[in-house]
């Protein structure tokens, strides 16, 4: 769906200023289907390789394929395509509607007005239809936003902070909606600093630094499973073993960790002194432990 092959971006600041680099070399591919997760710190270059996939910007050198195709601005290929860029801008003069009415009508996608009044209601928007633009707050934009990038299907979606300004309840639906596409086949590239909520929605994930993958997998592998330790949350004791570790008090009891290998002991622990466990699980990382192990340097370095 999008192939990236050697793809260098820099950036000139003027005569005897030495040029940005904001990709160096990229090597990226999202596979039909999948929702994939960019992720890195600021100026890792995740928008650059955004607008570079939108053929907004030609790459200094490399090749770029959207569909098996070199993206050139205004082809056909582009009504496949939703995106909502970090900043979105609109008409401010005009209302919600308005607004919505333009763009559903730029699409000349069949069926658009019912799907834009259901956006507009999932999302909370539906009772702002009379604001002007000009008044709208950042979080009502970004909603504007999100209904017209998911306007007439698209096969593709190219989301630049796409949660940036929304409050937890647009949140939680317009996750909803993106794994309700995604299921349906719909083809989803991310770009989020919001680590949890690229957990709970992306399959896949690529970490830049430096205009450079230095990481990449299946969110499953690069969120490693320690197997040799256990998590657990107990009542309160005024003893423990001495190979438990407590940590934080919970509202229930204390959380702590223990080798695997006394687990059964903790048990026969807990059980002698009539204590409730109340969780108990693998100790698990978490993609913000895989993010920053990726971006730590390297001690040689």
């Amino acid at each position: 769906m999008i192939e990236a092959e050697k793809v260098s971006v820099r950036f000139k600041h003027g005569l005897g200023r030495r040029a940005l680099t904001a990709l160096d070399g990229l090597d990226f591919a999202v596979r039909e289907g999948e929702f994939v997760a960019l992720l890195g710190q600021n100026g890792a270059g995740k928008s650059t390789a955004m607008n570079c996939f939108l053929g907004l910007r030609r790459p200094t050198s490399g090749r770029i394929r959207v569909f098996g195709r070199a993206p050139v601005p205004g082809a056909d290929v582009y009504s496949r395509i939703g995106f909502l860029p970090e900043e979105p801008h609109y008409h401010e003069y005009l209302t919600v509607e308005e607004a919505i009415d333009y763009y559903g009508r730029l699409s000349r996608a069949a069926g658009w007005r019912a799907q834009a009044a259901e956006l507009m209601e999932r999302l909370g928007l539906a009772e702002f239809r009379a604001m002007r633009v000009a008044k709208c707050s950042k979080g009502l934009k970004q909603k504007l936003g999100i209904v017209q990038c998911l306007l007439g299907d698209p096969a593709l979606l190219l989301l630049d902070e796409p949660m940036r300004g929304l409050d937890p309840l647009a949140v939680l639906e317009f996750r909803t909606l993106l794994l309700e596409r995604n299921r349906r086949g719909v083809t989803i590239l991310m770009n989020s600093h919001l680590l949890s909520e690229v957990e709970m929605v992306a399959s896949r994930a690529a970490i830049l630094d430096r205009g450079r993958v230095v990481a990449q997998g299946r969110l499953s592998d690069l969120i490693a499973t320690d197997e040799s330790s256990y998590v657990v949350e107990v009542e309160p004791s005024e003893v423990f073993p001495d190979y438990f570790s407590p940590g934080a008090r919970s509202p229930r009891g204390v959380e702590g960790a223990l080798p695997s290998a006394r687990f059964h002991d903790f048990l026969d622990f807990t059980r002698a002194r009539g204590l409730k466990v109340f969780r108990c699980s693998l100790r698990t990382g978490t993609l913000e432990d895989a993010y920053l192990r990726a971006l730590k340097p390297s001690p040689h370095a």
